[in-house]
């Protein structure tokens, strides 16, 4: 494995980086320190719902048009959501770097939370509610975490809840 560089840049962001030059790709990702360990009860899931509404649309690109800047480069852009962290990630060929960080940057400063497109997401996400109840492993990792960690938000959903 390759070893990876740490900087930190005046406004306290830090970047990590590895250079593989083999590779023929470029992945670039945004980590968050945010995710359900630190969301009080009244707003546990809201770092899974934000991490959902990244996607719908910025001051310039349309919901369509984020998914088109990447995709249409031939790439791949997702999001995850855990305890501790949220992730905004992207892949394409090594050439896009540039493209993809401009992608996610757009999305993580410029998002819009239009109020018609929080509605439809709260009707996603309780769709995800129900179908994570249809996979008896996922139904039973959050009935252990509730076991293990009563009255606290590592014992709650990420999800979140209807």
């Amino acid at each position: 494995m390759s070893k990876y560089t740490l900087s930190k840049l005046a406004n306290g962001l830090t970047i990590a980086s590895v250079s593989l030059p083999h590779m023929s790709s470029v992945s670039v990702g945004l980590w968050v320190g945010v995710g359900g360990r630190y969301e009080p009860e009244p707003l546990s899931g809201v770092s899974h719902f934000i991490e959902h509404m990244l996607f719908k649309g910025t001051r310039k690109r349309t919901a369509a048009e984020i998914s088109q800047s990447v995709e249409g480069l031939g790439g791949y852009l997702n999001a995850f959501t855990s305890e501790e962290r949220t992730c905004f990630y992207s892949k394409a060929r090594h050439d896009k770097f540039h493209e993809l960080l401009e992608v996610l940057v757009d999305m993580f400063v410029n998002s819009k939370f239009d109020r018609g497109e929080l509605d439809k997401e709260r009707n996603v996400i309780k769709e995800e509610l129900a179908m994570y109840l249809d996979q008896p492993q996922q139904h039973v990792h959050e009935l252990l975490n509730e076991t293990m960690w009563p009255g606290q938000p590592l014992g709650r959903s990420l999800t979140g809840t209807p």
